[in-house]
């Protein structure tokens, strides 16, 4: 005898750690850590094996351009924490303004990017010092601009078509992914641009 179950009850997508989606997106955000991770670990084993940190002619970094940006980069959470509410609402119009402060944002964060090189004095390759410090500014870089392209995307969309249920999982973790540039550009930027103005 042959049994079935009723599933029409069930929801035609989810908007939480039940979708693989979700998953992928946060096994993705391990892998970038372990990165930061590897790139962290090899600035301090330079500077422990270094004469001079930072090397004379490129002296410590300028806080100013990099703590405004910081700045920046914090306020952020907020349309981002908006973002993350109107996808669980399913409420479209929000979604849509908060996608368009998250680029904004984003934008912002990426042109105060190009002074905080300037701010580091330095050439990538001047020294080993130059090398690590463009190396770990360019790693999250890159994550900021992977989270700008998605953002633009997930706009595009839902401006341009009705979205499906499924979308606002997309614009969910839209926010989820700018959680993680900004939570772990806080420990770089005391990485970059703090501890080599320590003796």
């Amino acid at each position: 005898m042959s049994r079935t179950m009723d599933v029409s009850q069930l929801p035609d997508a989810v908007l939480d750690s039940r979708s693989l989606v979700w998953w992928g997106t946060i096994i993705m955000t391990v892998i970038e850590t372990t990165v930061f991770a590897i790139a962290v670990a090899a600035f301090f084993y330079l500077r422990m094996i270094a004469h001079e940190w930072p090397p004379g002619r490129a002296g410590a970094p300028s806080l100013l351009a990099p703590t405004v940006n910081l700045l920046i980069l914090l306020v952020s959470v907020v349309p981002a924490i908006a973002l993350d509410r109107a996808s669980l609402k399913r409420d479209i119009a929000g979604v849509r303004r908060m996608l368009w402060a998250n680029l904004a944002f984003g934008t912002a964060f990426l042109v105060g990017r190009v002074f905080e090189f300037k701010a580091l004095h330095c050439w990538w390759n001047a020294s080993a010092y130059a090398s690590i410090q463009w190396t770990i500014l360019g790693l999250h870089t890159t994550n900021l601009l992977t989270s700008l392209i998605e953002t633009a995307i997930v706009l595009a969309w839902f401006l341009a078509k009705k979205p499906e249920d499924h979308h606002f999982l997309d614009a969910r973790l839209d926010a989820v992914f700018w959680y993680f540039v900004v939570v772990t550009w806080i420990p770089l930027y005391v990485v970059v641009f703090l501890t080599p103005r320590l003796r």
